[in-house]
Order: C-alpha cells, then structure tokens, then sequence
C-alpha cells in the first residue's frame, strides 16, 4: 500500500488531492525521463549501500570491543584464579629467604633448599593474592608469573628482572 492509499484511508487525503498528486508524479517522470529517474533510483540504492555498509562497520566495531572486554574479564578471573590456587605458601623451611618490598621493606618467608635454590634462580617468584597491603606471600612458577605480570603487576612481590616486560 502506497503512502497516498495509507494518506487516502485515513482520511487524511481527499479524492481530488490523491488524482492531482498522482498527475503531478505523471508530469514530473514525463519530464525527467527514463534515463533521468533509473540515474535517480541508482543513486538512491547507492545512498542506502553506502548507510549500510556503514552501519555493518559500526557494528562489527562494537562487537570488537565487546569481544575485547569480555576477553580483558575472562584473563582476569583467570589471573584471579592463578593466584587463588596456583599460588603455594612455603612451608616451614630451614631457609629464611629475605627479599625487598616496594615500601623498602625486608620480608623473608622460611622455604626449603630446593625453593631458595629455584627462587634465585628465577625459576620460582613471589606474590601477593591480596590487593590490600597484607603480607601474605606465596610462590608461583616463573611461566605463570609472566601471565599474573600482563594483568596485575601489583601482585608480583619478587621477581626477576625483565618479567615485568
């Protein structure tokens, strides 16, 4: 249904209205011509391609950042989750290892042979699963301490040099 049957049907439109209406389109496709309204149709549809492929760029950006943030909360809780559980607390230990905070203190946790050895080697690295500043200390392995380091930085008490990137 047309706009002038809709215009027509609500009364909107009176009979004489919609027959001169109609005479005028008549009169301007006579004066324009064929050629004239296909140019016209065809830079119509370009207009309409040109606002749709707009609107799909606008939209596939959206998605992207969407995807972005969803993929920024997964690594997160992961990160979460590695120094939840990954995290181990040394038990008591016949060494005490002595390492430096960034407010220039000297904690020290007690390990064993093996983890003082693995921690000055830089296999092993300490950090805090707390965001607060407890001093809670744990060990993780050097390759999860690189993923903790991309996410929170602040959580890495001791490490060797060049882990945080």
């Amino acid at each position: 249904m047309s706009l002038r049957d809709q215009l027509k049907k609500a009364n909107i439109l009176s009979d004489k209205d919609q027959r001169r209406l109609a005479h005028e389109a008549r009169i301007e496709r006579k004066e324009k011509g064929h050629e004239q309204l296909e140019k016209e149709q065809q830079q119509k549809q370009q207009e309409l391609a040109q606002l749709q492929e707009k609107e799909r760029q606008r939209i596939q950006q959206q998605q992207k950042e969407l995807d972005q943030a969803r993929a920024q909360r997964e690594e997160e809780s992961a990160v979460d989750a590695i120094l939840a559980h990954e995290a181990w607390k040394p038990g008591p230990g016949a060494l005490k290892f002595y390492f430096e905070t960034e407010d220039g203190s000297l904690p020290w946790l007690e390990v064993s042979p093996r983890e003082a050895q693995e921690l000055r080697a830089g296999q092993l690295c300490i950090v805090t699963p707390s965001r607060v500043g407890a001093h809670d200390y744990r060990l993780l392995t050097l390759e999860l301490t690189r993923r903790v380091a991309r996410m929170r930085l602040d959580a890495i008490v001791h490490a060797p040099r060049g882990i945080a990137g």
